[in-house]
């Protein structure tokens, strides 16, 4: 999990930078399987560690508070730290601006919002010799949400308000088998997900509480797999050309201790074109697929503040989830810029429930502000509208 930083955030960070003096190294890919809320630690503390850590020093401590709203929290606050070293004597070819240690770090943090949702976590990136870079966490929430139920034509309104706990770790480690100008370049390697979730409370008759849906009791859910990346972005923070992309199988069991048996694909492609000064035109397509038993909160689906922007988080949600979504960015004036979205998405049990009929559609406008120039790192700040909900965000870092 990463508590997302947001509206006043940038001002927190550039605080911690002005404090501390220190420029900026390397980032670390990001990994598709994650829903919206998970992205907002990470965020927070890369932010902070672009920002402050150096890769000519070989360690230090930085931290900073943090605020977000979001429909599902409304407004959160929490902090987040981070301890940053090196443990691999590599360096970045020449022509990706120099020679550089990979700097490898440990990062914490806590929320809670003001719809009682409570999340803490610490998250680890290690870059070893030999091009080898291990990444995951450790995490704890209790995340109140409204539940729409499981399909592509839920109601308008909740059927259910369930608070889930869920404590585990997940890790990815990878090796580089080519470097590129920018970005990360092409990886491969292996993640896995260990997890327990429960059911604290639900409404009293809903669906949850009266067992209707797949993992309505709980339980582990505990799965291995392999990941594919590949990643040009010139700035993860705010990219204006390059492209990314991510291909994901894993596979849950018995045999890993988990209570559900069932298999997860994901495919998420980006693309970033500039279409002139400081103009960019951005697209993602994302899918996943899953076959067997997987729990309802495991559920992808759509809505949140990166998933088709105006909808509830998971206000969609079921085994299989395709979207599509582009954005145009552009410059308004001084360290104002702008942004055009729109996009749609579709879920389903199976394949053949995904029909052109079925689409939830949603668009939007937004503004950026620009609070560090020399990483491209932007307060944002979205209205996004679906077809009956409409939705604001403030946040750092772009949807995708």
């Amino acid at each position: 999990m990463k508590p997302t930083a947001s509206y006043y955030s940038g001002a927190f960070v550039i605080a911690a930078c002005l404090i501390l003096t220190v420029p900026a190294t390397a980032q670390t890919p990001d990994s598709a399987r994650k829903i919206a809320r998970d992205s907002s630690l990470k965020a927070a503390s890369d932010s902070l560690t672009k920002i402050t850590r150096d890769s000519l020093s070989k360690s230090g401590f930085a931290g900073a508070p943090y605020v977000q709203y979001a429909p599902e929290t409304e407004w959160a606050g929490g902090l987040v730290g981070f301890y940053y070293f090196h443990l691999s004597h590599d360096t970045l070819p020449a022509d990706i601006g120099g020679l550089r240690t990979l700097p490898s770090d440990v990062s914490g943090g806590t929320m809670y919002a003001e719809k009682h949702q409570f999340f803490i976590g610490i998250l680890y990136d290690l870059y070893f010799n030999h091009d080898y870079h291990l990444s995951g966490g450790f995490h704890y929430e209790q995340y109140p949400l409204d539940f729409y139920g499981v399909g592509n034509y839920s109601p308008a309104t909740r059927i259910d308000n369930y608070t889930p706990v869920m404590r585990g770790t997940d890790f990815i480690f990878t090796k580089n088998l080519s470097r590129s100008l920018t970005g990360e370049g092409f990886n491969a390697g292996i993640e896995g997900e260990f997890r327990y979730d429960g059911i604290l409370k639900s409404d009293s008759g809903g669906r949850i509480a009266n067992g209707q849906e797949p993992g309505a009791r709980g339980g582990n859910s505990n799965g291995l797999g392999a990941i594919v990346l590949v990643d040009t972005r010139d700035n993860i923070y705010s990219t204006q050309k390059g492209q990314y992309e991510d291909l994901e199988a894993e596979f849950f069991g018995h045999a890993l201790g988990s209570s559900f048996t069932f298999s997860r694909y994901t495919l998420d492609l980006r693309r970033f074109i500039p279409i002139a000064k400081d103009q960019t035109l951005a697209a993602q397509f994302y899918a996943q697929f899953v076959n067997g038993d997987q729990p309802f909160y495991e559920m992808e689906g759509l809505g949140g503040d990166s998933k088709i922007r105006g909808y509830y988080l998971l206000r969609f949600r079921e085994n299989n989830v395709m979207l599509l979504q582009t954005e145009y960015r552009f410059p308004i004036w001084w360290r104002i810029g702008g942004v055009v979205f729109a996009g749609g998405g579709e879920v389903g049990h199976v394949i053949s429930d995904f029909t052109t009929h079925g689409i939830h559609p949603s668009a939007g406008i937004g503004l950026r502000f620009l609070v560090v120039p020399e990483e491209h790192l932007n307060v944002r700040a979205d209205y996004g509208v679906g077809a009956d909900v409409k939705a604001l965000y403030l946040s750092l870092l772009e949807a995708f």
